[in-house]
């Protein structure tokens, strides 16, 4: 039964937040679903923990409210039964959970035991806590959430209410952007900023720049902001040295936002979602603040997220993609679908492990049938049935030839190039005894490679971190070395955002 778009949330978990008050959240739903009729969209709207309806549509439903298990499997009958162009996850982590992601990078070095993920939803895959498992993304997922922990039902009310206000723009109203970076990572920053707008003139410095940015610099509707960002905190920071001054403050955003602005962050728990009662300033994080201030999408990472001080890369390369193709049309769920995709692809065939990680972190936030910029007129039939069924290929294609990483035994696979590595780590500023961890990417069988002994020769990525501290600020430094047939072919450098 073919719907065009499927909103699902939890009815009992939206009782237990809200009270006899979650009869709003209902009625904003349907709400919403009349305007997607409005506009075209069949929609069916679907709480997993409605045990008749999930069998009328012949999906499990949800027992365990906290089960991500239960909701993968519920989501993924759903998305069967209806084979909606679009998903929308109504509610935050408390109401359909964040799917968790073991993060192999776990140490020392990269805190995140967990990754909160809705990449998972986005993959055909059944469930699992391997990342390695969701490398072909063909699903337009975007998750419209409201306050973790809270009980009042404005906030989603006003999400839902500029949904239903926007109507695509033109491309020259989202061409003036704002931008912050991290002094340090400017060379990045500006290259990015060329890709995306053919332009980095307006590009700011953190330092000196920030947090008290005027309406006039914040009113562009295109945001792309490259910083540091920190666990439930509502700033991200800028760096200059052992400097990290405030560049992006939550409570100086109130009514500073234009309304239809996308954003993109590569900050470390750039898009976090949390329950700002539990924070000492109660103050909700920079996502959650753009989109109570009209914003329509927010893509951005829900941990520590990384990326090279020049050149591109990892968050560089996901948040830029999302953009770029929002700009040229696509909507908002579109975007961050092909930017996956052409993420991966670009990556792959062997993915390293931050690689991997990054995939897993960014998400969208944001009713993913949003279209901010119209897209150019075209003529030939269904164009969207048919872009649907290229990203469906597309990813049955990555699944074919997209090779993730596993850890591996570091003594049994010793770096035979010592000498070269030991250049690169003083290169790198790693010091002569860094944190080790070894990680094996074996090829797919595929037509390219057939008959090629050197394309099937599994690829192993010498992974080398060291972190140092500045108050509560944690400053780490990676560098992977690739390695193919006991021959070093390439290396990267990382830094945590």
């Amino acid at each position: 039964m073919k719907k065009d778009k499927l909103i699902v949330s939890h009815r009992a978990a939206l009782v237990k937040k809200y009270g006899d008050q979650h009869t709003a959240i209902l009625e904003d739903l349907e709400k919403l679903r009349r305007h997607d009729e409005s506009r075209g969209l069949s929609t069916e709207i679907v709480f997993v923990d409605d045990a008749a309806t999930m069998k009328r549509y012949s999906s499990k439903p949800v027992t365990s409210a906290g089960s991500a298990r239960q909701h993968k499997a519920a989501i993924d009958g759903l998305y069967r039964y209806f084979q909606p162009d679009y998903l929308l996850i109504a509610g935050a982590q408390d109401v359909i959970p964040f799917q968790p992601i073991v993060n192999q990078l776990y140490g020392e070095d990269d805190e995140d035991g967990i990754i909160p993920s809705d990449l998972p939803y986005a993959c055909d895959a059944a469930y699992s806590t391997n990342a390695g498992k969701f490398i072909a993304p063909s699903r337009v997922v975007g998750r419209l959430p409201d306050i973790p922990g809270g009980n009042k039902p404005a906030y989603f009310r006003s999400l839902v209410k500029d949904a239903i206000a926007s109507k695509p723009g033109k491309v020259k109203d989202y061409m003036p952007y704002f931008s912050v970076s991290v002094y340090e990572w400017r060379a990045s920053t500006m290259e990015s900023l060329q890709h995306i707008f053919g332009d980095n003139k307006a590009l700011q410095l953190s330092p000196v720049k920030g947090p008290k940015w005027t309406a006039a610099q914040l009113k562009a509707k295109t945001h792309f902001i490259n910083c540091h960002g920190s666990l439930e905190d509502p700033c991200y920071y800028g760096q200059k040295g052992e400097k990290y001054p405030e560049a992006v403050n939550a409570g100086l955003l109130a009514k500073m936002i234009s309304k239809g602005t996308i954003a993109a962050a590569e900050c470390c728990y750039g898009a976090q979602l949390y329950d700002p009662v539990q924070t000492e300033v109660n103050q909700p994080s920079i996502a959650q603040t753009y989109l109570q201030n009209h914003a329509l999408a927010f893509t951005g990472s829900s941990t520590i997220a990384y990326g090279p001080t020049e050149g591109q890369g990892l968050a560089d390369l996901l948040t830029q993609y999302f953009l770029i193709n929002t700009l040229k049309g696509a909507s908002t769920g579109r975007a961050l679908l092909e930017a996956r995709q052409r993420f991966l692809d670009e990556m792959g065939p062997s993915l390293d492990p931050y690689e991997l990680k990054t995939i897993a972190q960014f998400y969208l936030l944001g009713d993913p049938s949003l279209t901010p910029v119209a897209a150019p007129v075209t003529r030939g039939g269904d164009l969207r049935s048919n872009r649907r069924e290229g990203m469906k290929a597309k990813g049955v294609a990555l699944n074919s030839f997209i090779a993730p990483p596993q850890p591996v035994s570091r003594a049994k696979a010793a770096a035979p190039f010592t000498k070269a590595v030991a250049s690169l780590l003083r290169q790198a500023d790693l010091g002569t005894k860094p944190n080790q961890q070894v990680f094996e990417s074996k090829p797919k069988p595929g037509p390219l490679s057939r008959g090629i002994k050197a394309m099937q020769a599994p690829v192993k990525f010498h992974v080398y971190s060291a972190s140092t501290k500045k108050g509560r600020f944690k400053q780490t430094k990676v560098l992977v070395v690739k390695e193919r047939n006991g021959a070093m072919v390439g290396y990267r450098e990382y830094v945590r955002k």
